[in-house]
């Protein structure tokens, strides 16, 4: 298995938007699959989408109230004179989905002082089989993120 078949928790943690002792936690009361690698916990890829599928509901219901806030200007986490907030939907299957999720933590984990407060949600509809990705942030880091994706995608 390869290592990029794996999240951190930390990973884990801000692509839930959660704080890594509450993955920990859910690690601990087997809420969710992990396995220790040295002193590392790893989450496969398959244990995190099954978690996720568990919260679908919850999450599609958070990330809509986020958009309709962000519509509204209600959104609290204003980086700047202008932000994006956009919703890409993805009917790839999974290789392709897990290169994409690839490509988006890879950006939001990086340090760029350009990426100010973006953040994003991942959840994957198994009704209509595809992944949704919901990314804020300023135009710029945005872009750059799409621009990614698109290239892999091409």
């Amino acid at each position: 298995m390869d290592i990029a078949e794996f999240f951190t928790v930390d990973q884990f943690a801000q692509m839930l938007e959660l704080h890594p002792r509450t993955v920990r936690r859910y690690i601990r009361d087997k809420q969710l699959q992990a396995s220790k690698v040295g002193a590392e916990w790893r989450i496969r890829k398959e244990d995190a989408e099954m978690f996720i599928g568990g919260r679908f509901e919850s999450l599609q219901t958070e990330a809509t109230n986020e958009i309709e806030a962000f519509i509204q200007g209600l959104d609290s986490e204003i980086d700047g004179k202008l932000q994006v907030c956009t919703v890409l939907d993805c009917y790839v299957g999974t290789p392709e989905a897990m290169k994409i999720s690839e490509i988006i933590m890879w950006h939001m984990n990086e340090t760029n002082p350009q990426r100010g407060k973006a953040k994003f949600q991942y959840f994957y509809d198994d009704k209509a089989k595809k992944g949704r990705y919901v990314i804020w942030g300023n135009p710029y880091f945005v872009g750059k993120v799409l621009t990614a994706v698109g290239e892999v995608t091409a």
